[in-house]
């Protein structure tokens, strides 16, 4: 694995986890039961992160997938 996957990947994975601490967090402190607006917002930010991070690596694997499946194609009809 190339070494921008591996810091991509360790990234999404820590945002992720901290999205589900601070929720959690966010329900422990005082008022129990409650979460605050800024912690909602905080935690939205964080998996925007991991969705984004994950999406955009998904998206470049499948236009390579696409280019070498066209490449292939191309060589196979000349």
């Amino acid at each position: 694995m190339k070494t921008i996957t591996k810091i991509q990947v360790t990234i999404a994975i820590a945002a992720f986890v901290a999205a589900v601490g601070f929720g959690i967090a966010g329900f422990m402190v005082p008022p129990p039961g409650q979460i605050h607006e800024s912690v909602l917002y905080l935690v939205a930010q964080f998996l925007l992160l991991t969705a984004s991070i994950f999406g955009v690596g998904a998206m470049f694997a499948n236009n390579k997938l696409k280019n070498n499946n066209y490449v292939q194609r191309k060589e196979t009809t000349e």
